[in-house]
């Protein structure tokens, strides 16, 4: 869903998504828990590979001792239904026209804006994010002048 609103020089834009009952393969979960090996279970970033193990006899878990060096296949088990909402973008601006210091400037319009984007995610699937691409948040600023 995306919006765009204008009035009296004001700007704002606004885009957001949402996922009903969409079936992912967790390949997070497949290669960096079920099938990590103990070399690189140090430097992994997702808990669940350490502590949501089986360990002991009779102990209940999803995923498969580290000891355990045998590769497991995908299976469907590592297939979640995903429901989620994000606030992707959202951009606010002002536009300056027919002011008396923009004509002392040599200026027909300037304008004034701020973007920024991943500003909210909520999901039924954790997600990793940073491991494969880098994620951040970015707040970006503009100033456009057109001149005479």
């Amino acid at each position: 869903f995306r919006t765009n609103v204008a009035y009296k020089g004001f700007t704002a834009n606004l885009m957001i998504r949402y996922l009903l009952d969409r079936d992912n393969m967790n390949s997070a979960l497949f290669n960096k828990v079920e099938n990590i090996s103990l070399a690189n279970i140090e430097n992994n970033q997702d808990k669940r590979a350490y502590y949501d193990r089986w360990r002991n006899p009779g102990d209940l878990s999803q995923f498969k001792s580290i000891s355990i060096t045998s590769s497991t296949p995908m299976s469907s088990r590592f297939i979640q239904t995903e429901n989620s909402f994000s606030v992707e973008s959202i951009s606010l601006g002002y536009t300056f026209r027919n002011k008396q210091w923009l004509n002392q400037a040599a200026m027909s319009s300037l304008a004034l804006s701020a973007f920024s984007n991943d500003l909210y995610y909520a999901s039924t699937v954790r997600r990793e994010r940073g491991i494969d691409y880098p994620f951040a948040r970015s707040i970006s600023m503009s100033l456009v002048a057109t001149f005479k």
